[in-house]
């Protein structure tokens, strides 16, 4: 039963990360020219930052922006579509 809702409750995680993603995002950026898809960076966020549900991603200015809530806090991290790179953003 326990397995049963961890599953389900990653399923809905990810449904909502992919239900948020902007079409164009794919389309901009490192993507087409070789670097991370949108999916690979939302997945290296939540690897820097393991006790963090992710919220959404978008591009921005050249860069992956991650929106992640951990402990209640709404937090946002870059990730650099070239390198992969994870860093906190303003």
């Amino acid at each position: 039963m326990r397995k049963i809702r961890m599953l389900s409750a990653a399923a809905i995680g990810l449904s909502v990360v992919l239900g948020v993603l902007p079409a164009h995002a794919q389309e901009e950026g490192g993507y087409e020219q070789g670097g991370l898809p949108p999916s690979a960076a939302v997945k290296r966020a939540a690897a820097a930052y393991p006790d963090a549900k992710p919220l959404g991603v978008k591009l921005q200015g050249g860069i992956y922006v991650v929106r992640l809530k951990q402990d209640g806090t709404i937090i946002q991290v870059g990730v650099d579509p070239a390198t992969g790179d994870v860093f906190p953003v303003q």
